[in-house]
């Protein structure tokens, strides 16, 4: 087996109206901003992620645009294993507007353990930000990761502690559990 990937599909948006009821998997949450949309004529919010449809094609999506700010807002920059369904709610203005919805426990959660065991050789995790004034060169070009040895591999920063947590559990026989989608003060959970 070689040890290169072959790429995955990638780029492009996020289209909600195609994964409508659908259980997703943000596997990583590569960065938040704002961008300004000429259809708007305002800025809006924009995830860059990672994402896995996992009632549709199961395939690993990377550094996809999400702009539907019922989603955007659900997400942290730098987050990893985010867990919810695609679903419409009622806005106070009384239109339907896209968000990320709580996933079912014991259902929905077993559902992206499996699909996580069966790819953890084949994506990414992302590395911690950072900022401008911690900035470092670019570290060499580094080895595919040992999880028996715990050695560095491309691009993943081992000291990180949700990394280390993540290491853990994969050796001692356990499955990372997702995390549930953030929730931000005083708002409902969808």
């Amino acid at each position: 087996m070689s040890m290169f990937n072959q790429p995955t599909a990638g780029g492009g948006f996020l289209k909600p109206a195609e994964m409508n009821g659908h259980l997703v998997l943000f596997t990583v949450v590569h960065e938040i901003g704002k961008r300004y949309d000429q259809l708007r004529n305002e800025e809006i919010d924009q995830a860059v992620v990672d994402v896995v449809d996992l009632e549709g094609d199961n395939e690993l999506r990377e550094r996809v645009n999400v702009t539907h700010k019922g989603i955007v807002s659900r997400l942290d920059s730098g987050a990893t294993f985010v867990l919810g369904r695609i679903g419409q709610v009622s806005t106070k203005s009384g239109f339907q507007a896209w968000a990320l919805l709580p996933f079912n426990e014991g259902t929905d959660d077993a559902k992206a353990e499996a699909w996580v065991n069966a790819h953890k050789p084949t994506f990414t995790q992302a590395a911690p930000p950072q900022t401008a004034a911690a900035a470092s060169p670019a570290p060499a070009a580094q080895p595919p990761v040992n999880t028996t040895t715990g050695e560095i591999a491309g691009g993943v920063d081992l000291s990180d502690p949700a990394v280390q947590a993540l290491l853990a559990q994969v050796q001692g026989g356990q499955t990372p559990a997702p995390a549930a989608a953030p929730q931000t003060g005083g708002q409902p959970p969808f």
